[in-house]
């Protein structure tokens, strides 16, 4: 089929000569063939293929496209069409597209029904009119075909076939009618998108009524794009069931409240130099016609629609004038607003004229409305862009100054750094004279001091609570060593499974009060880490499962290696963390009491946390209430 040249003829009867004209172009089995040129129609009447012959003194010759309105005949109304086309042989996989008839449509194909759009009926009360493109598929076999369209319009202006059919290869019709809407789905994207973003700016700014009527526009004509004619029919897609009247009110409804929403946008825009008289005519004229279109039939509303185009005008030449004011004021902004609207203004001439019935003008162009829509909104967001930039350079002068104040403040922060470390040292100072004194009264016990009776109920407690007290100590003056200076790693060859005997020693005397089992159960080797950090890590670990074990528990700590980390888990089987509790363990933000009513500070493991970070470390926790916890800590090794 390469190379295909087809001829289809439209074979018009009429009395009982045979008129025809061919129609002849030269493309390839993958072209698309419009099927202009003459075709039979018969006015007022739904005729089926054998009462066409009946008919003769009916039928009329018109020009594809049609519209019967430029017949002379009424908007609503019905008529039968009627083509015979002659291939030069047979095609395969080839269709017909009907891209768009008003209102509904019913299709014959060699005298037998077959397909419809709507339901296409003379009675008011069976017709259903529907907006779509209607597919042919044509026979493989087929080489003449005749081709019977009826159709009713009782919905919408233009009532025909007014947009002329396709023949050509199905998927190449596909790819063309998937292409067009595609298209207009991006433009309905970039308007909801803009209708967002003009709606956020909205509230962001508190004189921001500009754009709530800029972000109005661009959903109404986002609206508009899903429900009229050259659009994607989007909506009627999606709601299949919607009356078509619902559709209709909803585009005119649209286009008629944009008379008063124009107008408003750039009285708020430049309130200084808009006219205030015009403001209620034009709302007043909107509420007007949008109660038009609520109130009566499309037949009614739609004779309207030219005083809305001269409204539009007017409300144009409205917005030309204020801008301009503005501009001449000084208003540098206005100018580039100005332009847009000069640029915006020619494609919604354009629309008007083809929709007007005073002055009718055709453009095959489809997305009118939705490029002047865009265009105009590009100068807005170069507008908001230069905005952006302005405030940034100012921004970058604003940070040149402050870095000249934060210089002059780093003198001072540095100076109270100072007394920060000196009250640091006198608290360390404070608090370890009543530590060390109870140090001393254990030591004047073991030297006979005090009698056994007397210190042999006291000692454990004693120990239990220096132990803790000190511990708590450390971990504060950690944190805050390290909020103020920071923290130096120092690397040293570190035995893990000695670091762990040597802080069990440690928590020995505490574990027994408890009666808590201690098990070292890590591997044997050396690593090479901060000692001071993972002591540190070590230590608030097995004291925060100590703390949180029942009388009679077990803590185990393991210890393993691999080629890259190694993994240290420290294991009880205690009271558990709730697991709303979990995620805010590593914070210093939670303080809870042990099972031996113990006290925290909540800093140890927050310190875990922060100071494994500087050995690229991490730290997680695996709980279940009344089970017990399983934190485990991955350092990686340091590479050779």
């Amino acid at each position: 089929m390469a190379n295909l040249r087809f001829t289809f003829i439209a074979v018009v009867f009429l009395y009982a000569n045979a008129v025809s004209q061919d129609l002849t172009v030269e493309n390839s089995s993958q072209s698309i063939q419009r099927m202009n040129g003459t075709w039979e129609f018969v006015w007022n009447k739904l005729l089926t293929p054998s009462e066409f012959n009946k008919n003769p003194h009916d039928v009329t010759i018109v020009q594809m496209p049609h519209s019967w309105r430029s017949e002379g005949h009424p908007d609503l109304g019905i008529g039968t069409y009627r083509v015979v086309v002659h291939l030069p042989g047979k095609v395969s996989n080839h269709s017909i597209l009907f891209p768009i008839v008003n209102s509904s449509v019913k299709v014959w194909l060699n005298g037998e029904v077959i397909d419809s759009l709507g339901v296409c009926s003379a009675d008011l009360q069976k017709y259903r009119a529907k907006f779509g493109s209607l597919f042919i598929a044509i026979p493989g076999d087929t080489v003449d075909f005749e081709l019977l369209v009826q159709v009713a319009n009782f919905s919408y202006t233009f009532g025909g076939i007014v947009r002329s059919p396709q023949l050509g290869p199905t998927s190449a019709l596909l790819h063309e009618s998937n292409t067009r809407k595609g298209v207009e789905n991006f433009f309905v994207g970039s308007l909801i998108a803009m209708f967002f973003y003009q709606i956020i700016l909205f509230f962001l700014y508190q004189r921001g009524k500009p754009y709530l009527y800029l972000g109005l526009i661009c959903l109404i004509v986002a609206l508009r794009a899903m429900v009229t004619h050259g659009g994607s029919f989007l909506l009627l897609d999606l709601f299949p069931d919607v009356a078509m009247e619902f559709w209709k009110k909803l585009e005119f409804f649209s286009v008629y409240s944009v008379v008063a929403i124009f107008p408003l946008y750039s009285f708020y825009l430049f309130p200084a130099q808009a006219y205030k008289k015009p403001i209620p005519v034009f709302v007043v004229s909107s509420l007007l016609l949008c109660l038009t279109v609520v109130l009566t039939p499309h037949e009614i509303y739609y004779q309207v629609l030219d005083v809305c185009h001269i409204l539009l005008i007017a409300g144009f030449i409205y917005t030309f004038t204020v801008i301009a004011r503005a501009w001449r004021a000084g208003n540098k902004d206005a100018s580039i607003i100005l332009l847009g609207v000069l640029a915006s203004f020619p494609f919604i001439l354009l629309e008007i004229t083809q929709n007007s019935q005073i002055v009718f003008f055709s453009v095959s162009f489809p997305y009118l409305v939705e490029l002047g829509v865009l265009v105009f909104l590009l100068f807005q967001v170069y507008l908001l862009a230069n905005h952006y930039a302005i405030a940034y350079k100012n921004l970058e002068q604003t940070n040149i100054d402050l870095e000249a104040k934060v210089q002059a403040r780093t003198l001072e922060l540095t100076k109270a750094n100072q007394v920060r470390e000196k009250l640091l040292s006198v608290v360390s100072h404070d608090i370890r004279g009543p530590l060390n004194s109870l140090r001393g009264i254990l030591d004047v016990y073991q030297q006979g001091g005090f009698s056994e009776s007397e210190m042999r109920s006291l000692t454990g407690k004693i120990e239990e609570n220096m132990s803790a007290t000190s511990m708590f100590m450390d971990n504060i003056l950690l944190w805050a060593s390290n909020q103020l200076r920071g923290v130096k790693v120092s690397y040293s060859k570190v035995e893990l499974q000695s670091l762990i005997d040597e802080h069990f020693k440690i928590f020995e005397t505490i574990a027994s009060h408890k009666n808590i089992s201690l098990v070292n159960s890590s591997e044997h080797f050396e690593v090479q880490t901060d000692k001071q950090i993972l002591s540190l890590v070590t230590r608030n670990l097995i004291a925060n499962a100590i703390k949180f074990s029942f009388e009679g528990g077990r803590i185990e700590v393991r210890v393993r290696h691999d080629d890259s980390d190694f993994v240290m888990q420290v294991i009880d089987n205690g009271k558990g963390i709730p697991a709303a509790d979990q995620d805010a363990l590593f914070q210093a933000s939670l303080t809870t009491e042990g099972t031996g009513r113990e006290k925290g500070t909540g800093l140890g493991l927050a310190l875990c946390y922060d100071y494994l970070t500087y050995l690229n470390g991490e730290i997680s926790v695996q709980s279940a209430l009344g089970k017990g916890t399983t934190f485990t800590v991955r350092v990686p090794l340091p590479k050779d």
